[in-house]
């Protein structure tokens, strides 16, 4: 019984998520500049997928909810379908920021920021911890 997320599966979902993140993100962001946005493009991903592996532990090495989890096709659409709802919402709620940034004052409506980071989340967790039905012996 695998105990962690294969790298494989890791360096699969990787660019993908890098992309939903860098997307989400400076939607959700005022303003924002070239280096740090590659340096949270490059590290970011990485990170939040650590996050993901460790919260679906619990979820690999318990046996009984291994059986279940693993090739659980329903309750993988059924997490798509929730991180995709939050994304959707995300961008259809507006949200007011206002502030400074390089001493020029600013005052614009964003995407929802906390909603599209949470459809990141699950939408991670989901690409790190869904996989086949195990096969071997029990």
């Amino acid at each position: 019984m695998p105990d962690i997320a294969p790298i494989s599966q890791l360096a699969i979902a990787y660019p993908f998520l890098t992309v939903l993140w860098f997307v989400c993100m400076m939607a959700a962001s005022p303003g924002y500049e070239f280096l740090g946005t590659v340096i949270f493009l490059m590290i970011g991903p990485i990170f939040v997928m650590g996050a993901g592996v460790a919260l679906g532990l619990p979820v690999r090495l318990n046996r009984r909810l291994s059986r279940w989890w693993l090739g659980n096709w329903r309750v993988y659409i059924l997490i798509a379908a929730a991180g995709a709802g939050l994304l959707i919402s995300g961008f259809n709620v507006p949200e007011r920021q206002v502030g400074v940034i390089d001493g020029i004052p600013f005052d614009v409506t964003t995407p929802h920021s906390g909603l599209l980071t949470a459809g990141c989340f699950v939408l991670t967790f989901l690409a790190v911890n869904a996989s086949l039905p195990f096969r071997g012996r029990t």
